[in-house]
Protein backbone atom coordinates (compact mmCIF):
# COMPACT_ATOMS: atom_id res chain seq x y z
CA UNK A 1 0.00 0.00 0.00
CA UNK A 2 2.58 2.40 1.04
CA UNK A 3 4.47 1.84 -2.67
CA UNK A 4 1.51 2.19 -4.62
CA UNK A 5 0.11 5.50 -2.80
CA UNK A 6 4.12 6.84 -2.58
CA UNK A 7 4.18 6.49 -6.60
CA UNK A 8 1.02 8.68 -6.59
CA UNK A 9 3.15 11.53 -4.82
CA UNK A 10 6.06 10.42 -6.60
CA UNK A 11 4.58 11.43 -9.62
CA UNK A 12 2.62 14.20 -8.69
CA UNK A 13 5.81 15.61 -7.47
CA UNK A 14 7.32 15.13 -10.46
CA UNK A 15 4.57 16.77 -12.63
CA UNK A 16 4.91 19.94 -9.85
CA UNK A 17 9.23 20.46 -10.48
CA UNK A 18 8.44 19.69 -14.26
CA UNK A 19 7.03 23.30 -14.32
CA UNK A 20 10.15 25.21 -13.21
CA UNK A 21 11.97 23.81 -16.32
CA UNK A 22 8.88 23.53 -18.90
CA UNK A 23 8.39 27.14 -18.42
CA UNK A 24 11.89 28.30 -19.73
CA UNK A 25 12.37 26.02 -22.17
CA UNK A 26 9.24 26.48 -24.09
CA UNK A 27 9.67 30.75 -23.85
CA UNK A 28 12.71 29.87 -25.60
CA UNK A 29 10.46 27.52 -28.40
CA UNK A 30 8.12 30.15 -28.83
CA UNK A 31 9.49 33.36 -28.20
CA UNK A 32 7.34 33.95 -25.28
CA UNK A 33 6.94 36.83 -22.72
CA UNK A 34 7.23 36.87 -18.35
CA UNK A 35 4.02 36.43 -17.84
CA UNK A 36 2.97 33.88 -21.03
CA UNK A 37 5.53 32.00 -19.23
CA UNK A 38 4.40 32.35 -16.05
CA UNK A 39 0.72 31.32 -17.17
CA UNK A 40 2.27 27.52 -18.06
CA UNK A 41 2.53 27.26 -14.21
CA UNK A 42 -0.68 28.98 -12.87
CA UNK A 43 -2.85 27.24 -15.21
CA UNK A 44 -1.72 23.82 -13.48
CA UNK A 45 -3.01 25.17 -10.51
CA UNK A 46 -5.99 26.49 -11.39
CA UNK A 47 -6.84 22.97 -12.88
CA UNK A 48 -5.60 21.45 -9.33
CA UNK A 49 -8.15 24.25 -7.23
CA UNK A 50 -11.12 22.78 -9.77
CA UNK A 51 -10.37 19.14 -9.59
CA UNK A 52 -9.65 18.80 -5.66
CA UNK A 53 -13.48 19.63 -5.38
CA UNK A 54 -14.74 17.53 -8.03
CA UNK A 55 -12.14 14.82 -7.02
CA UNK A 56 -12.56 14.82 -3.64
CA UNK A 57 -16.53 14.57 -3.63
CA UNK A 58 -15.84 11.83 -5.68
CA UNK A 59 -13.50 9.82 -3.39
CA UNK A 60 -16.20 10.13 -0.54
CA UNK A 61 -19.09 9.33 -3.02
CA UNK A 62 -18.20 6.33 -5.26
CA UNK A 63 -15.29 5.25 -3.12
CA UNK A 64 -11.56 5.87 -2.80
CA UNK A 65 -10.31 3.35 -5.37
CA UNK A 66 -12.55 5.17 -8.05
CA UNK A 67 -11.35 8.38 -7.45
CA UNK A 68 -7.75 7.54 -7.25
CA UNK A 69 -7.49 5.61 -10.77
CA UNK A 70 -9.86 8.50 -12.52
CA UNK A 71 -6.76 11.21 -11.62
CA UNK A 72 -4.17 9.23 -12.41
CA UNK A 73 -5.64 8.33 -15.90
CA UNK A 74 -6.71 12.11 -16.58
CA UNK A 75 -3.01 13.26 -16.07
CA UNK A 76 -1.33 10.73 -17.36
CA UNK A 77 -3.44 11.48 -20.75
CA UNK A 78 -3.06 14.84 -20.71
CA UNK A 79 0.80 14.90 -19.45
CA UNK A 80 1.53 12.49 -22.67
CA UNK A 81 -0.21 15.07 -24.75
CA UNK A 82 1.52 17.82 -23.22
CA UNK A 83 4.59 16.20 -24.40
CA UNK A 84 3.04 16.52 -28.07
CA UNK A 85 1.66 20.01 -28.02
CA UNK A 86 2.13 21.75 -31.36
CA UNK A 87 1.73 25.17 -29.95
CA UNK A 88 1.82 27.66 -26.61
CA UNK A 89 -2.03 27.73 -26.92
CA UNK A 90 -2.37 23.67 -26.92
CA UNK A 91 0.05 23.54 -24.14
CA UNK A 92 -1.98 25.80 -21.87
CA UNK A 93 -4.93 23.56 -22.55
CA UNK A 94 -3.37 20.17 -22.02
CA UNK A 95 -1.82 21.41 -18.91
CA UNK A 96 -4.97 22.78 -17.46
CA UNK A 97 -5.95 19.41 -17.96
CA UNK A 98 -2.73 17.81 -16.12
CA UNK A 99 -3.70 20.00 -13.41
CA UNK A 100 -7.05 18.98 -13.30
CA UNK A 101 -6.01 15.80 -12.64
CA UNK A 102 -3.47 16.37 -10.22
CA UNK A 103 -6.39 17.88 -8.19
CA UNK A 104 -7.36 14.52 -7.14
CA UNK A 105 -3.56 13.17 -5.85
CA UNK A 106 -4.78 13.87 -2.49
CA UNK A 107 -7.48 10.82 -2.45
CA UNK A 108 -3.95 8.97 -2.68
CA UNK A 109 -3.62 10.23 1.01
CA UNK A 110 -6.61 9.80 2.32
CA UNK A 111 -7.02 6.03 1.05
CA UNK A 112 -3.81 5.15 2.49
CA UNK A 113 -4.48 6.96 6.15
CA UNK A 114 -7.43 4.98 6.55
CA UNK A 115 -5.08 1.86 6.25
CA UNK A 116 -2.81 2.70 9.19
CA UNK A 117 -2.96 2.18 12.90
CA UNK A 118 -3.42 5.01 15.15
CA UNK A 119 -0.31 3.86 17.09
CA UNK A 120 2.55 5.67 14.30
CA UNK A 121 0.17 6.62 12.22
CA UNK A 122 2.09 10.35 11.94
CA UNK A 123 5.33 8.77 11.21
CA UNK A 124 3.42 6.08 8.61
CA UNK A 125 2.54 9.14 6.48
CA UNK A 126 5.32 11.00 6.76
CA UNK A 127 6.76 7.72 4.80
CA UNK A 128 4.33 8.13 2.36
CA UNK A 129 5.60 12.00 1.96
CA UNK A 130 9.41 10.63 1.13
CA UNK A 131 8.12 9.53 -1.83
CA UNK A 132 7.20 13.34 -3.01
CA UNK A 133 10.89 13.94 -2.21
CA UNK A 134 11.82 11.13 -4.37
CA UNK A 135 9.68 12.47 -6.94
CA UNK A 136 11.34 15.82 -6.43
CA UNK A 137 14.70 14.42 -7.04
CA UNK A 138 13.92 12.37 -9.78
CA UNK A 139 12.33 15.24 -12.00
CA UNK A 140 15.47 17.27 -11.17
CA UNK A 141 17.79 14.48 -11.92
CA UNK A 142 16.09 13.17 -14.81
CA UNK A 143 15.96 17.27 -16.14
CA UNK A 144 20.13 17.19 -15.77
CA UNK A 145 20.06 14.55 -17.94
CA UNK A 146 17.96 15.15 -20.64
CA UNK A 147 17.00 18.35 -21.29
CA UNK A 148 19.90 19.34 -22.81
CA UNK A 149 20.41 16.51 -25.03
CA UNK A 150 16.92 15.29 -25.80
CA UNK A 151 14.67 18.48 -25.37
CA UNK A 152 11.45 19.38 -23.02
CA UNK A 153 8.99 17.01 -24.67
CA UNK A 154 11.12 14.09 -23.93
CA UNK A 155 11.43 15.49 -20.14
CA UNK A 156 7.92 15.59 -20.19
CA UNK A 157 6.95 11.93 -21.40
CA UNK A 158 9.18 10.65 -19.07
CA UNK A 159 8.05 11.90 -16.31
CA UNK A 160 4.61 10.44 -16.54
CA UNK A 161 6.00 7.19 -16.26
CA UNK A 162 4.73 6.58 -12.59
CA UNK A 163 1.58 7.61 -13.98
CA UNK A 164 1.27 4.85 -16.27
CA UNK A 165 2.10 1.98 -13.26
CA UNK A 166 -0.18 3.12 -11.49
CA UNK A 167 -3.02 2.48 -13.98
CA UNK A 168 -1.21 -1.17 -14.59
CA UNK A 169 -1.18 -1.90 -11.02
CA UNK A 170 -4.45 -0.62 -9.98
CA UNK A 171 -6.66 -3.98 -10.08
CA UNK A 172 -4.35 -4.93 -6.89
CA UNK A 173 -5.91 -1.93 -4.83
CA UNK A 174 -8.60 -2.64 -2.73
CA UNK A 175 -11.21 -0.32 -1.01
CA UNK A 176 -10.66 1.23 2.21
CA UNK A 177 -12.55 -0.42 5.38
CA UNK A 178 -13.84 3.24 6.89
CA UNK A 179 -15.58 3.76 3.50
CA UNK A 180 -16.89 0.36 3.20
CA UNK A 181 -18.43 0.63 6.79
CA UNK A 182 -19.62 3.99 5.94
CA UNK A 183 -21.40 2.70 3.18
CA UNK A 184 -23.05 0.08 4.90
CA UNK A 185 -20.94 -2.67 3.09
CA UNK A 186 -19.59 -4.49 6.53
CA UNK A 187 -19.07 -7.63 4.37
CA UNK A 188 -16.80 -6.40 2.38
CA UNK A 189 -14.76 -4.72 4.94
CA UNK A 190 -14.13 -7.91 6.39
CA UNK A 191 -13.10 -9.18 3.69
CA UNK A 192 -10.58 -6.08 3.77
CA UNK A 193 -9.57 -6.93 6.80
CA UNK A 194 -9.05 -10.69 6.89
CA UNK A 195 -6.71 -9.88 3.47
CA UNK A 196 -4.91 -7.71 5.47
CA UNK A 197 -4.49 -9.85 8.41
CA UNK A 198 -3.64 -12.90 6.25
CA UNK A 199 -0.60 -11.06 4.80
CA UNK A 200 0.49 -9.84 8.19
CA UNK A 201 0.34 -13.07 9.66
CA UNK A 202 -2.20 -12.08 12.35
CA UNK A 203 -5.30 -13.99 12.92
CA UNK A 204 -8.98 -11.73 13.27
CA UNK A 205 -10.50 -12.24 16.27
CA UNK A 206 -13.52 -14.15 16.22
CA UNK A 207 -15.67 -10.98 16.99
CA UNK A 208 -15.49 -10.01 13.63
CA UNK A 209 -16.21 -6.01 13.09
CA UNK A 210 -17.42 -4.10 16.00
CA UNK A 211 -18.47 -0.39 16.11
CA UNK A 212 -18.67 2.32 18.61
CA UNK A 213 -22.54 2.82 18.54
CA UNK A 214 -25.25 2.59 15.74
CA UNK A 215 -23.99 1.40 12.75
CA UNK A 216 -23.58 4.55 10.47
CA UNK A 217 -26.21 5.16 7.70
CA UNK A 218 -25.12 4.41 4.16
CA UNK A 219 -24.70 7.38 1.96
CA UNK A 220 -27.67 8.30 -0.16
CA UNK A 221 -27.86 7.16 -3.64
CA UNK A 222 -30.40 8.45 -6.25
CA UNK A 223 -32.54 6.34 -7.56
CA UNK A 224 -33.45 4.47 -10.76
CA UNK A 225 -36.83 6.55 -10.63
CA UNK A 226 -35.32 10.08 -10.50
CA UNK A 227 -35.48 12.61 -12.90
CA UNK A 228 -32.33 13.10 -15.18
CA UNK A 229 -32.33 16.60 -13.89
CA UNK A 230 -32.28 15.28 -10.33
CA UNK A 231 -29.47 12.73 -11.44
CA UNK A 232 -27.64 15.76 -12.79
CA UNK A 233 -27.88 18.11 -9.72
CA UNK A 234 -26.97 15.25 -7.64
CA UNK A 235 -23.06 15.97 -7.70
CA UNK A 236 -23.54 19.75 -7.19
CA UNK A 237 -25.97 18.99 -4.10
CA UNK A 238 -23.64 16.30 -3.06
CA UNK A 239 -20.46 19.15 -3.08
CA UNK A 240 -23.00 21.65 -1.36
CA UNK A 241 -23.86 19.27 1.50
CA UNK A 242 -20.15 17.85 2.19
CA UNK A 243 -19.25 22.19 2.20
CA UNK A 244 -21.77 22.66 4.49
CA UNK A 245 -20.49 19.67 6.88
CA UNK A 246 -16.71 21.07 6.70
CA UNK A 247 -18.30 24.90 7.48
CA UNK A 248 -20.25 24.26 10.30
CA UNK A 249 -20.20 22.99 13.90
CA UNK A 250 -16.92 22.42 15.40
CA UNK A 251 -15.54 22.32 11.80
CA UNK A 252 -15.93 25.50 11.23
CA UNK A 253 -13.04 27.60 13.12
CA UNK A 254 -10.97 24.47 12.14
CA UNK A 255 -11.46 24.45 8.52
CA UNK A 256 -11.36 28.45 8.05
CA UNK A 257 -7.85 28.67 9.82
CA UNK A 258 -6.50 25.56 7.52
CA UNK A 259 -7.14 27.65 4.51
CA UNK A 260 -4.77 29.92 5.21
CA UNK A 261 -2.54 27.91 6.49
CA UNK A 262 -2.27 25.39 3.74
CA UNK A 263 -2.28 28.66 0.85
CA UNK A 264 0.59 29.80 2.93
CA UNK A 265 2.78 26.24 2.74
CA UNK A 266 1.98 25.92 -0.79
CA UNK A 267 3.00 29.74 -1.37
CA UNK A 268 6.43 29.34 0.35
CA UNK A 269 7.24 25.56 -1.33
CA UNK A 270 6.46 26.51 -4.62
CA UNK A 271 8.08 29.82 -4.22
CA UNK A 272 11.02 28.56 -3.07
CA UNK A 273 11.59 26.19 -5.89
CA UNK A 274 10.84 28.34 -8.54
CA UNK A 275 13.29 31.09 -6.78
CA UNK A 276 16.04 28.07 -6.41
CA UNK A 277 15.30 27.92 -10.50
CA UNK A 278 14.72 31.71 -11.13
CA UNK A 279 18.20 32.54 -9.70
CA UNK A 280 19.82 29.37 -11.97
CA UNK A 281 17.79 30.40 -14.76
CA UNK A 282 18.68 34.65 -14.66
CA UNK A 283 22.41 34.21 -14.51
CA UNK A 284 23.16 31.02 -17.02
CA UNK A 285 19.80 30.27 -18.86
CA UNK A 286 19.98 30.97 -22.82
CA UNK A 287 17.93 30.19 -25.59
CA UNK A 288 20.21 28.67 -28.76
CA UNK A 289 19.83 29.20 -32.50
CA UNK A 290 17.11 26.45 -32.78
CA UNK A 291 14.91 27.79 -29.80
CA UNK A 292 16.14 25.11 -27.52
CA UNK A 293 16.88 25.61 -23.89
CA UNK A 294 20.57 25.86 -22.40
CA UNK A 295 21.55 25.53 -18.68
CA UNK A 296 25.09 25.14 -17.41
CA UNK A 297 25.33 21.51 -15.82
CA UNK A 298 26.39 22.57 -12.83
CA UNK A 299 23.19 24.72 -12.40
CA UNK A 300 21.25 21.90 -13.03
CA UNK A 301 23.34 20.46 -10.64
CA UNK A 302 22.65 22.89 -8.18
CA UNK A 303 18.98 22.40 -8.23
CA UNK A 304 19.07 19.02 -8.22
CA UNK A 305 21.36 19.11 -4.45
CA UNK A 306 18.84 22.19 -3.15
CA UNK A 307 15.64 19.69 -4.18
CA UNK A 308 17.61 16.80 -1.50
CA UNK A 309 16.85 19.92 1.35
CA UNK A 310 13.19 18.08 1.55
CA UNK A 311 15.07 14.55 2.90
CA UNK A 312 15.99 16.41 6.20
CA UNK A 313 12.78 18.30 6.28
CA UNK A 314 11.04 15.00 6.25
CA UNK A 315 13.19 13.87 8.87
CA UNK A 316 12.59 16.77 11.11
CA UNK A 317 8.86 16.32 10.99
CA UNK A 318 8.91 12.56 11.42
CA UNK A 319 10.77 12.78 14.65
CA UNK A 320 8.94 15.51 16.70
CA UNK A 321 5.04 14.78 14.95
CA UNK A 322 4.23 11.93 17.21
CA UNK A 323 6.03 13.42 19.84
CA UNK A 324 5.88 17.18 20.26
CA UNK A 325 2.56 16.71 18.44
CA UNK A 326 1.22 18.31 15.09
CA UNK A 327 0.50 21.56 16.16
CA UNK A 328 3.48 22.45 17.50
CA UNK A 329 5.70 20.78 14.85
CA UNK A 330 4.15 22.87 12.38
CA UNK A 331 4.46 26.00 13.98
CA UNK A 332 8.31 24.96 14.68
CA UNK A 333 8.24 23.98 10.79
CA UNK A 334 6.34 27.37 9.50
CA UNK A 335 8.94 29.48 12.06
CA UNK A 336 11.99 27.81 10.51
CA UNK A 337 10.83 28.73 6.55
CA UNK A 338 10.13 32.04 7.60
CA UNK A 339 13.35 32.66 9.20
CA UNK A 340 15.47 31.16 6.50
CA UNK A 341 13.58 32.72 3.57
CA UNK A 342 13.89 36.63 5.63
CA UNK A 343 17.41 35.85 6.05
CA UNK A 344 17.28 35.67 2.07
CA UNK A 345 16.93 39.62 2.53
CA UNK A 346 19.80 40.42 4.45
CA UNK A 347 22.36 37.71 3.09
CA UNK A 348 21.74 36.84 -0.60
CA UNK A 349 25.69 35.76 -0.70
CA UNK A 350 24.16 32.79 1.59
CA UNK A 351 21.58 31.86 -1.44
CA UNK A 352 22.21 28.36 -1.92
CA UNK A 353 22.31 27.70 2.05
CA UNK A 354 19.40 29.75 2.76
CA UNK A 355 17.40 28.07 0.14
CA UNK A 356 18.25 24.87 1.12
CA UNK A 357 17.33 25.52 5.05
CA UNK A 358 13.81 27.08 3.57
CA UNK A 359 13.15 24.00 1.54
CA UNK A 360 13.88 21.83 4.59
CA UNK A 361 11.31 23.57 6.90
CA UNK A 362 8.78 23.85 4.29
CA UNK A 363 8.70 20.12 3.36
CA UNK A 364 8.47 19.68 7.42
CA UNK A 365 5.53 21.96 7.46
CA UNK A 366 4.08 20.81 4.65
CA UNK A 367 4.59 17.07 5.40
CA UNK A 368 3.02 17.47 8.80
CA UNK A 369 -0.32 19.48 7.36
CA UNK A 370 -0.85 16.59 5.28
CA UNK A 371 -0.89 14.51 8.60
CA UNK A 372 -2.97 16.39 10.64
CA UNK A 373 -5.57 17.70 8.03
CA UNK A 374 -7.00 14.38 7.34
CA UNK A 375 -6.95 13.28 10.88
CA UNK A 376 -9.67 16.65 11.91
CA UNK A 377 -12.27 15.41 9.23
CA UNK A 378 -14.46 12.48 9.93
CA UNK A 379 -14.44 9.60 7.02
CA UNK A 380 -17.76 10.85 5.32
CA UNK A 381 -16.32 14.41 4.45
CA UNK A 382 -12.61 13.12 4.93
CA UNK A 383 -11.33 13.35 1.45
CA UNK A 384 -13.50 16.50 0.73
CA UNK A 385 -12.23 18.45 3.48
CA UNK A 386 -8.76 17.49 2.44
CA UNK A 387 -9.48 18.45 -1.18
CA UNK A 388 -10.65 21.76 -0.22
CA UNK A 389 -7.69 22.64 1.69
CA UNK A 390 -5.77 21.31 -1.38
CA UNK A 391 -7.66 23.42 -3.54
CA UNK A 392 -7.05 26.65 -1.14
CA UNK A 393 -3.11 25.78 -1.59
CA UNK A 394 -3.24 25.35 -5.03
CA UNK A 395 -4.63 28.97 -5.18
CA UNK A 396 -1.15 29.85 -3.29
CA UNK A 397 0.86 27.56 -6.16
CA UNK A 398 -1.00 29.54 -8.64
CA UNK A 399 0.31 33.22 -7.24
CA UNK A 400 4.43 32.09 -6.77
CA UNK A 401 4.65 32.08 -9.85
CA UNK A 402 3.84 35.97 -10.09
CA UNK A 403 5.64 36.27 -7.12
CA UNK A 404 8.89 34.54 -8.00
CA UNK A 405 9.50 34.30 -11.46
CA UNK A 406 8.12 38.03 -12.59
CA UNK A 407 9.88 39.92 -9.89
CA UNK A 408 12.97 38.05 -9.89
CA UNK A 409 13.29 38.80 -13.60
CA UNK A 410 11.81 42.23 -13.14
CA UNK A 411 15.04 43.08 -10.31
CA UNK A 412 13.19 42.53 -7.12
CA UNK A 413 13.76 38.96 -5.47
CA UNK A 414 14.10 40.31 -2.30
CA UNK A 415 10.53 41.80 -2.20
CA UNK A 416 9.74 38.58 -3.27
CA UNK A 417 11.96 36.59 -0.28
CA UNK A 418 10.56 39.37 2.33
CA UNK A 419 6.85 38.56 1.00
CA UNK A 420 7.01 34.64 1.59
CA UNK A 421 8.82 35.05 5.20
CA UNK A 422 5.52 37.21 6.31
CA UNK A 423 3.38 34.68 5.19
CA UNK A 424 5.20 31.62 6.69
CA UNK A 425 5.58 33.82 10.07
CA UNK A 426 1.34 34.95 10.40
CA UNK A 427 0.39 30.80 9.39
CA UNK A 428 2.21 29.94 11.99
CA UNK A 429 0.77 32.12 14.48
CA UNK A 430 -2.78 30.97 13.04
CA UNK A 431 -1.69 27.43 13.82
CA UNK A 432 -1.07 27.76 17.20
CA UNK A 433 -5.01 28.81 17.09
CA UNK A 434 -6.15 25.48 15.76
CA UNK A 435 -8.59 23.96 18.27
CA UNK A 436 -7.27 20.38 18.17
CA UNK A 437 -4.36 18.58 18.27
CA UNK A 438 -5.23 15.34 16.86
CA UNK A 439 -1.78 13.23 18.52
CA UNK A 440 -2.80 9.61 19.14
CA UNK A 441 -6.49 9.82 18.19
CA UNK A 442 -8.38 7.45 16.48
CA UNK A 443 -9.72 8.48 12.90
CA UNK A 444 -13.39 9.39 12.83
CA UNK A 445 -16.19 7.76 11.16
CA UNK A 446 -18.83 10.52 11.37
CA UNK A 447 -19.67 13.42 12.56
CA UNK A 448 -22.42 15.82 13.65
CA UNK A 449 -22.61 19.74 13.45
CA UNK A 450 -22.82 19.79 17.07
CA UNK A 451 -20.90 20.87 20.06
CA UNK A 452 -17.16 21.97 19.09
CA UNK A 453 -14.17 19.69 18.07
CA UNK A 454 -12.38 21.66 20.80
CA UNK A 455 -14.05 19.75 23.41
CA UNK A 456 -11.75 16.91 22.19
CA UNK A 457 -8.52 18.69 22.84
CA UNK A 458 -5.40 16.96 24.45
CA UNK A 459 -7.58 13.56 24.71
CA UNK A 460 -5.22 10.61 24.05
CA UNK A 461 -7.94 8.37 22.88
CA UNK A 462 -11.40 9.72 22.23
CA UNK A 463 -13.44 6.79 23.00
CA UNK A 464 -11.50 5.19 25.51
CA UNK A 465 -11.41 8.44 27.56
CA UNK A 466 -14.89 9.14 27.20
CA UNK A 467 -16.13 5.40 28.59
CA UNK A 468 -13.62 5.95 31.82
CA UNK A 469 -15.10 9.28 32.13
CA UNK A 470 -18.86 8.65 31.52
CA UNK A 471 -21.48 5.83 32.08
CA UNK A 472 -22.60 4.45 29.42
CA UNK A 473 -25.85 5.90 29.57
CA UNK A 474 -25.45 9.31 30.05
CA UNK A 475 -26.63 11.76 27.72
CA UNK A 476 -23.00 12.82 27.25
CA UNK A 477 -21.72 9.81 26.50
CA UNK A 478 -24.63 8.99 23.74
CA UNK A 479 -24.16 12.11 22.09
CA UNK A 480 -20.29 11.93 21.80
CA UNK A 481 -20.63 8.32 20.43
CA UNK A 482 -23.06 9.46 18.04
CA UNK A 483 -20.91 12.59 16.58
CA UNK A 484 -17.59 10.77 16.65
CA UNK A 485 -17.18 7.02 16.19
CA UNK A 486 -14.00 5.34 15.27
CA UNK A 487 -13.85 2.16 13.66
CA UNK A 488 -12.65 -0.82 15.63
CA UNK A 489 -12.17 -4.26 15.01
CA UNK A 490 -12.75 -5.63 18.01
CA UNK A 491 -9.45 -7.38 19.95
CA UNK A 492 -6.33 -6.86 21.12
CA UNK A 493 -4.65 -8.97 17.57
CA UNK A 494 -6.42 -7.75 15.37
CA UNK A 495 -4.52 -5.97 12.52
CA UNK A 496 -6.73 -3.05 12.15
CA UNK A 497 -6.66 -2.31 16.02
CA UNK A 498 -5.49 1.07 17.27
CA UNK A 499 -2.28 0.00 19.34
CA UNK A 500 -1.04 -2.25 16.37
CA UNK A 501 1.83 -1.20 14.99
CA UNK A 502 1.89 -3.35 11.82
CA UNK A 503 0.70 -1.51 8.92
CA UNK A 504 1.55 -3.82 5.95
CA UNK A 505 -0.47 -4.71 3.43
Amino acid sequence: MLLYTGLAWCADAMEMMLLSFLGPAAKCEWGLSPSQESLITSVVFVGTMSGAYAWGSLGDAKGRRLGFFATALLTFSFGVLSALAPSYGWLIFFRFWVGLGLGGVPVSFTLYMEFMPTKGRGVWLIWLEAFWTLGSCLEAGLAWLVLDSLGWRWLIGLSSIPLGLLMVLYPLLPETPYWLVLNGDLAAAEAVLQRMARINGVPLPESGLVLDSKKPQAVDKPSASESWQARLLQPFQAVAAQLKEILSGGLLETTLLLQFIWFTNALAYYGLVLLTTSASQSTSAQCDAQGQLQIRQEDLLSIFVTSTAEMPGMLFASLLVDFLGRKRTLVASLLLCGAATSALVWAPSSHTVLLFLGRAAVMASYTTLYVYTPEVYPTQVRSFGLGVCNACSRFGALLSPFLTVDLVEHGHPRLAEATLAACCVIAALLTWLLPIETKSRSLLVQASTKGKVSDLEGTEDVTEQEDVAEPASSPQHRWRHQRYRPLHHGGADSPFNADSSDSSL
